[in-house]
């Protein structure tokens, strides 16, 4: 692996890690938190500057991180401007804010791809003849609207509905071009070229997008990705994904090289699109996971929190660092194994 595909790797986590920081930071600014320190990287400090607020901007030497550390975050604390002192919901905001931003920037990336690029419709503009389609009477200029019962806003959910397909009937909403609704059931016929089941027809492409298709395309888009990480994680712990095929840190460097250097070999637009595209992928996948209820991360936080404002009361501080430590503890053990996994997949 280059030099250059390690640093592009590097300012991939860099960017993803720090927007998420930024999101627990300006948070804290906004419900009248006192941020000690907003630090890009880790380890011992290279450079540092206090701003007007009283925040130590600073660059670490490790550039694998980044944190926020705020007043009374990780000791109670009665001094004013004190995380430990500000209202239930005003942390749930602070804390929430990180995945938050996660979306956010996601978001705006593939904003600019659709507008740049366009996307795939779900407007059918062909129907191949002796195939189930057209036996079912779909034609050219339906819209699929939905897929065995799931809504379709977009062509790559029903594109993924049809690749885990083995043959089974498929149950489809379309749109006529005249507003009429139909539902059809069509059995797929496999593709003996293609070497899958096809239904028998073909969608176009928007290249030219309003602003209303952008924002609502990237926001379905977003919301597909997220149901993406949800099933994969489910199907980890439920032991349908083998633990052998999830990459880590190592992994992931390796898959974000191998996209530049498969873009830079055509231009630097598509070493730049390729490495967006991995930006969106893992900035989501952050997000997600840490919303989830694990321990040292937001989303065991954010459920602290939904039990203080249920009880009344604070969760007693050692019970919860303790918690914390145990999660870490077991989420450092969890990254040693996924290491040597991305090592021995790599070798």
């Amino acid at each position: 692996m280059s030099i250059i595909s390690i640093i592009v790797a590097i300012l991939v986590f860099m960017i993803i890690i720090v927007v998420h920081e930024w999101g627990h930071f300006i948070a804290a600014r906004l419900c009248g938190v006192y941020v000690e320190e907003f630090a890009v990287g880790m380890g011992p400090k290279i450079l540092g500057r206090t701003s007007k607020k009283g925040t130590l901007v600073a660059w670490r030497l490790f550039p694998v991180g980044g944190f926020c550390r705020m007043r009374g975050e990780e000791e109670a604390s009665d001094e004013p401007g004190s995380f430990s002192e500000a209202s239930v919901w005003r942390r749930m905001a602070i804390v929430a804010a990180g995945p938050l931003m996660n979306f956010v920037l996601a978001m705006a990336l593939m904003m600019v791809f659709t507008g740049a690029y366009g996307y795939v419709d779900t407007k059918i503009e062909s129907v191949e003849a002796d195939y189930p389609a057209a036996e079912a009477g779909i034609e050219a200029g339906d819209r699929i609207i939905a897929i065995n019962g799931q809504t379709v806003h977009l062509y790559t959910k029903f594109s993924y509905v049809m690749s885990l397909n083995t043959g089974d009937e498929v149950r489809m909403t379309v749109r006529s071009a005249f507003g009429e609704t139909k539902e059809v059931i069509i059995k797929p016929k496999m593709d003996e070229a293609a070497g899958r089941y096809r239904l028998g027809f073909a969608v176009g492409a928007n290249t030219d997008p309003n602003i209303g298709q952008v924002i609502s395309q990237s926001f379905w888009n977003l919301c597909f990705d997220v149901e993406l990480v949800v099933r994969s994680f489910v199907q980890l712990i439920t032991g349908q994904v083998a633990m052998r095929e999830v990459s880590g840190p190592i992994g992931i460097v390796s898959v974000i090289g191998q996209s530049y250097r498969e873009g830079i070999q055509e231009s630097v637009l598509a070493a730049l699109s390729n490495v967006g595209s991995l930006v969106i992928l893992l900035s989501v996948n952050l997000g997600v996971l840490n919303l989830f209820p694990i321990p040292a991360l937001d989303g065991s936080r954010l459920v602290f929190l939904v039990i203080e404002k249920i009880r009344g009361k604070k969760m007693d501080p050692k019970v919860e660092n303790a918690i914390y430590a145990i999660g870490f503890l077991l989420l450092m053990a969890l990254m040693v194994l996924i290491a040597i996994n991305d090592i021995h997949n790599l070798l």
